[in-house]
């Protein structure tokens, strides 16, 4: 014992930390590149500090004999933050995406530029409607399902006890497809209008041969869009409030589906 310290409760802290911090890195806005690593790692400190004070008494059934062993068991706590790291990260993934097809159809796909918090390139579009969607996100408190998300991860699942259920499996298929759908359903108000607009610009092509359409498409289509994107602003927060409610419920059932 070192300043009041078992053996068992050091192990015990560093697992707890270790599935905190595996979590913490892949789940979105927390694991993005623009948030120092510092940060990170106190978060996940305090986070794993004030867990391990409600920690269930029979959270760790038997402490590993050899490093081996010992491994064995970190590698389990590392699977469960990537699993709901990937979860979590769908949610944004069709965020993204509808802003991608708006951006494109827009004319916004001439001038692309890199994101470096997403570790990718987009838009000009897209990056101003995922800083939006990320405004809209913290001022509801929404990010406090992947802080619950975390607690009740030791609540049912055990240490070193993930394993990945049947059902498992076909649930993050179905997760992986609500991208689409969910991409469709939010880019729909913007294609629908710019569709009208294409439609009509056709029109005037065939009857005014002389006007040049293919000049007019780029800024008819950049007023339009953004007239109909500012325009549905106002409903954002409850889509988006509906949105991250699905996303919990989602998180909770993939946390169920490694329940051992």
């Amino acid at each position: 014992m070192i300043y009041g310290l078992t053996v068992e409760s050091i192990l015990t802290g560093a697992l707890v930390f270790v599935r905190v911090s595996g979590i913490l890195f892949a789940l979105p806005f927390f694991g993005d590149s623009p948030t120092p690593l510092q940060v990170r790692l106190l978060l996940a400190v305090a986070i794993a500090f004030m867990i391990q004070g409600v920690l269930p008494s029979d959270w760790i059934r038997s402490f590993p004999s050899d490093a081996i062993e010992f491994g064995v068991l970190v590698v389990r706590e590392v699977c469960v933050g990537l699993f709901m790291g990937f979860v979590g990260r769908l949610t944004f993934d069709g965020i993204i995406m509808a802003a991608s097809l708006v951006g494109y159809q827009m004319g916004f796909g001439t001038a692309d530029l890199f994101m470096p918090d997403a570790d990718a390139q987009m838009n000009a579009f897209t990056a101003t409607h995922r800083v939006i969607m990320m405004l809209i996100f913290l001022s509801l408190n929404l990010h406090h399902m992947y802080l619950d998300g975390i607690a009740r991860t030791f609540e049912l699942i055990p240490a070193g006890a993930a394993v990945p259920s049947k059902e498992l499996g076909g649930f993050l298929i179905h997760a992986t497809a609500d991208v689409f759908r969910i991409a469709v359903q939010l880019s729909a108000p913007v294609l629908v209008a710019l569709m009208f607009a294409n439609t009509a610009l056709g029109l005037v092509a065939r009857t005014v041969p002389q006007i040049n359409v293919f000049t007019m498409s780029f800024p008819v289509g950049f007023f339009v869009g953004l007239i109909v994107y500012a325009s549905c602003l106002p409903f954002f927060p409850q889509w988006a409030d509906t949105h991250f409610e699905l996303s919990r419920v989602q998180l909770i059932q993939t946390i169920q589906g490694l329940r051992p």
